[in-house]
């Protein structure tokens, strides 16, 4: 659904705050047992398995948590990237860790982020993003900065969003900068993206 410039604001917004309050209401514990699900699909897919380098972002309160996936894929020897805020430039870009505890500090937002920037020196197989709201065609709704949208414009992998049940709606209204997801993985449902 590609909304009017006028509506599309609106339209973001409105369905920005209906799902990250149905998002919020998540308790710990179901966030947790939910993530796990997740993960295991997440882990199933051939890409994701066979990926030598891996961005993925860092979870920050109710989203799909994803602190244990980096320390496991770490741990087997993948390169692991993780977005990291440029303030001359103000926006992300990947840098790449060798340590989830030692590489990382709370930075913009509150978010872990490295607290020395380490310029990747090899692309990402596949990238691990985060959103507030998804459809089954792959269109993000993310939290209207459009960080990751600017990340991800040139990125040659395969993109794959994280989301719980709740965050998956029949339709995401988007405009032609979005990126779109190759893949949304939430606990019960994997949804590929139809290309034309």
């Amino acid at each position: 659904m590609t909304a009017a410039p006028s509506n599309l604001f609106a339209e973001k917004r409105a369905l920005r705050e209906r799902v990250l309050a149905l998002r919020g209401a998540l308790s710990a514990d179901e966030v947790a047992r939910r993530s796990r699900q997740i993960a295991m699909r997440l882990l199933a897919l051939p890409a994701v398995r066979e990926a030598q380098t891996i961005f993925c972002y860092l979870s920050h309160g109710n989203e799909v948590q994803t602190h244990q996936l980096v320390r496991d894929w770490l741990a087997a020897g993948k390169h692991i990237h993780v977005p990291a805020y440029h303030a001359e430039q103000r926006r992300y870009q990947p840098s790449h860790i060798c340590d989830l505890e030692r590489d990382l500090a709370a930075g913009k937002l509150g978010i872990l982020e490295p607290h020395t920037r380490r310029t990747p020196d090899r692309p990402a197989d596949v990238a691990i993003v985060p959103g507030v709201a998804f459809d089954a065609q792959g269109h993000r709704l993310g939290y209207g900065k459009g960080f990751y949208d600017e990340m991800l414009k040139h990125f040659g992998g395969l993109k794959i969003a994280v989301a719980f049940d709740c965050q998956i709606q029949p339709s995401v209204p988007h405009a032609p900068k979005d990126v779109p997801m190759d893949v949304v993985v939430a606990e019960n449902a994997v949804y590929w993206r139809e290309h034309a």
